[in-house]
């Protein structure tokens, strides 16, 4: 019927899928088909089995997958047109997910109906736009569904071509094939041939290109010499023995099939007088291209009169294709097979020797060179083939006929291409689509390559003006320009880290922490009214407690702690145990902290080697000096020249990264290692100059100095802060333990501390006050160093903005010309891509135009 639109399928077929239909046939939408099927030509329905002769203007595919249909499908086969299930619904579905949103047309179902009849039909148009991918060079980059015709040089490989596409494909002794031959062939009312090269390693020099040829009905014997021709400039041109450029013959004709068909070199083993040694290495490496593309269906070519397992052809096809799932082995000249030997060949055919192939083996009888001799045409050889094929022993007795001779191999290969094209469009189209995405990405990557000094000093200036810019953004004094992760701290973020552990470090120094007190600290202690000398074992922070071994409560033997480790100290039940060498355990004596203080027996050391002879009896402020000076040249200026090595690691570490951001310098590699080399001469300059700054800060600090009224505040509240607190605690703790407590009594405890007090020695007294002193001095320089020293390094990243900007400044335009200069590597790279990019866009173009043309995608 009229209305029955072409692609039809039962509803419940799966095109190309798992359940895809094994036999097919032709004839109106399967809905309302009659049983049998039937060939819709120009919209009239004419039965197969009629025998109707309505030139085929447009037809419609539909599937029987019924034992009772497969008559006619094979009576469809028959007449040399192939046809395989498919649905507009997914290829249409195909394009709509491919084009974006702003740019993506909706294609009339209804208009394939509406085309005119010139114009391609059916699977036809997705044929044609596989073969301008193929020939625009898509093919570089996307692996495109195609049917490779593979063999030895004598395994009848041409012959079998030529009577496929009935034309006389070169075969002359002294122009053996040395690159592909695509055929792509058309059914038309008349003959016409399109000759052309298509370079896939396009040649430098001059007139490289080969003019296109075209021929018609009045000069088509001329066809076999163009293609000869095309075949000898690809070879003289590329200088090569062996090409991957395509000789590309577009045939049309009331001869040809729709098919289209890769010709390779024949496989050789040894090489001739003149020849290269490394030419079948060349072919083999050819031929490796297309065994390699897994949408490439391989037609290996073998005669009948050779041990199949000698076919170097099939061997290879293996390796590429190890379920045989896209192999056809196609067995040649079965008039040479040594006489009592055909039962083997048979069984070879038939599958019955080897493993299964998907597609099955197919047998042709092509002209032998008696024929040729004679000057038999491709026309009579053809049907002397027929003949051959139905009256030899023991082909005539083989019931699947389909599996003989070239008509028959056209039809299945005509029907096997629009299968794997239909099943393969969509995939193509998308990967095209990514693929020419990422070579953008790739390219853009690149940058900018320019050529004139004018673009060259535009380009240094837009980089000098980054680096500027994107520098003084990654510095501290910066905004932030874009969020940075956990694992790539901005700069700024990485410096206030070392800044804070440059603190963490001075803290931890002695100079810092006069009067801190850690586990094993000398201190003296006040116990019962005595100052008692040891080195802290134990601190209870929870308490308030200190703990030395020399004050002891009470000794015990437990059993129970027989393993405890000698000379451990453990706390059980808020009592602190000391485990002594006999076995016996020593409860210890909480002391509060407010009846501890720093020992300051290493002043006294120091006093007594540092003694003077003037009159001992004042605090020595040469030797306050030298203890404070000496203790910043110990512990604080190696960390303080460790941030600022930070520092300078950091800034150039941040410069390199940037720099090789840079996109406009990706291909400018004498650019970028410049500029990397001057940030990083740069940033040792700063450093060596922030260097002095901050040795001469330290210089400074070795001599004490502040007005700071911390320090004069907090060395009158220590003075007297160890006796009030023993007083006070004096005073506690004969409230605590005595109901009533006399004036004479509290009296008489104030007295003994201040008694005790006045009986220490002037060196001891001095010891303790210089040691009050280093600890309020030590803090008020603490907190001048861990900001000053910071403050200093950061310079190294405040400064480098603008130097690096006025050294880049000074560059002059002869350096520029050298610098801004690309590697041939790169300019390269770049074409490379850019090919990629504009071959790849213009096969999604073609995609595009398939579309605007009307067909019903």
């Amino acid at each position: 019927p009229k209305s029955a639109p072409p692609f039809a399928l039962p509803k419940s077929a799966s095109p190309f899928g798992p359940s895809a239909p094994k036999s097919f046939g032709f004839g109106p939408s399967s809905d309302i088909a009659p049983a049998g099927g039937g060939v819709s030509f120009g919209g009239a329905s004419a039965s197969a089995a009629s025998g109707g002769t309505t030139p085929p203007l447009k037809f419609s595919f539909w599937t029987t997958t019924s034992a009772a249909d497969k008559s006619s499908a094979a009576a469809a086969f028959s007449f040399g047109v192939p046809s395989t299930p498919t649905s507009a619904k997914s290829t249409a579905a195909s394009l709509d997910n491919f084009f974006s949103k702003g740019s993506r047309k909706k294609i009339s179902r209804a208009s394939l109906k509406n085309k005119s009849t010139d114009s391609l039909e059916g699977y036809e148009q997705f044929r044609s736009f596989m073969d301008k991918l193929a020939e625009s060079g898509v093919d570089d980059y996307i692996d495109l569904p195609m049917i490779a015709v593979m063999g030895d040089t004598s395994s009848g490989k041409s012959s079998l071509l030529s009577n496929i596409s009935l034309v006389e494909l070169p075969s002359s002794d002294t122009l053996t094939t040395r690159c592909p031959i695509r055929l792509q062939m058309r059914n038309a009312n008349t003959r016409t041939a399109c000759v052309k090269v298509v370079w896939k390693d396009r040649p430098e020099g001059d007139n490289v290109d080969f003019a296109e040829r075209t021929v018609g009905e009045e000069n088509w014997n001329e066809i076999t010499n163009v293609i000869a021709e095309a075949q000898g400039h690809i070879i003289e041109k590329s200088g090569k023995e062996v090409a991957r450029d395509i000789v590309c013959v577009d045939m049309k004709g009331p001869h040809c099939e729709n098919l289209t068909l890769i010709d390779l070199p024949g496989i050789v083993c040894s090489t001739g007088k003149g020849e290269s040694n490394t030419l079948a290495e060349d072919i083999r490496a050819l031929m490796q291209d297309y065994l390699n593309n897994e949408r490439c269906v391989i037609l290996a070519v073998h005669p009948s009169n050779v041990d199949f397992h000698n076919s170097q052809i099939l061997a290879e096809a293996k390796k590429v294709d190890p379920k045989t799932l896209r192999t056809i082995p196609v067995l040649t000249k079965p008039d040479l097979i040594d006489e009592g030997a055909e039962t083997n060949v048979k069984d070879l055919l038939l599958g019955n020797k080897t493993d299964k192939f998907e597609m099955g083996f197919h047998m042709v009888k092509a002209r032998g060179q008696k024929d040729l001799n004679e000057d038999v045409s491709i026309e009579e050889g053809l049907t002397k083939e027929e003949a051959f094929f139905r009256n030899k022993e023991p082909w005539r007795n083989i019931d699947d006929k389909s599996k003989f001779g070239t008509k028959s191999l056209r039809v299945k290969l005509a029907g096997l291409q629009m299968k794997i094209i239909h099943a393969s469009f969509e995939s193509i189209i998308s990967e095209m689509k990514d693929r020419r995405d990422e070579a953008a990405l790739d390219l853009k990557a690149l940058g900018d390559i320019p050529s004139t000094l004018l673009e060259k000093r535009a380009l240094f200036r837009n980089v000098r003006d980054s680096m500027r810019e994107g520098l003084g953004a990654e510095s501290l004094n910066g905004r932030i320009s874009q969020l940075h992760s956990s694992d790539a701290k901005r700069p700024s973020a990485e410096f206030y880290l070392a800044s804070q552990r440059f603190q963490d470090e001075l803290n931890s120094s002695k100079l810092a922490n006069i009067s801190s007190i850690q586990v094993g600290t000398n201190v003296i202690a006040i116990v019962n009214g005595k100052e008692v000398r040891d080195n802290v074992c134990f601190i209870d922070d929870k308490n308030g407690n200190f703990y030395i071994k020399k004050e002891v409560i009470e000794n015990h033997v437990w059993e129970n702690w027989k393993t405890m480790k000698p000379g451990s100290i453990f706390k059980s039940t808020n009592k602190v145990y000391f485990a002594r060498m006999d076995g016996t355990f020593d409860q210890l004596k909480p002391i509060p902290r407010k009846l501890v203080r720093i020992d300051p027996h290493w002043i006294s050391e120091l006093i007594e080697q540092n003694r003077r002879s003037s009159l001992p009896i004042f605090l020595d402020p040469s030797l306050f000096d030298a203890i404070v000076a000496n203790q910043i040249e110990k512990e604080w200026t190696n960390p303080s020249l460790k941030l600022l090595d930070f520092t300078a690691i950091l800034m150039e570490t941040a410069s390199e990264k940037f720099i090789n951001s840079i996109n406009m310098t990706k291909s400018l590699p004498s650019l970028t290692e410049y500029l990397v080399r001057k940030s990083s001469e740069l940033v040792e300059s700063i450093k060596q100059d922030t260097k002095e700054e901050v040795l001469k800060f330290i210089e400074r600090e070795r001599t004490p100095y502040t007005q700071n009224h911390y320090l004069f505040e907090n060395l009158s509240k220590v003075r007297t802060q160890c006796l009030m607190d023993e007083v006070l605690s004096s005073v506690v703790t004969h409230c605590e333990t005595e109901k009533k407590v006399s004036t004479d009594d509290l009296t008489s405890a104030i007295q003994h501390i201040f008694e005790r007090n006045q009986k220490r020695s002037i060196d001891d007294h001095m010891a303790e006050e210089m040691q009050n002193a280093l600890d309020s001095y030590g803090k008020v320089a603490f907190k001048r160093f861990v900001d000053t020293v910071p403050m200093i390094c950061a310079e190294v990243m405040k400064r480098f903005p603008k130097m690096i900007n006025d050294i880049l400044s000074d560059v002059t335009d002869n350096e520029i010309e050298q610098l801004v200069a690309a590697p041939p590597s790169a300019i390269t790279n770049m074409n490379a891509l850019k090919k990629e990019v504009e071959t790849l866009e213009k096969g999604i173009n073609t995609v595009k135009g398939l579309s605007k043309s009307g067909v019903n995608i």
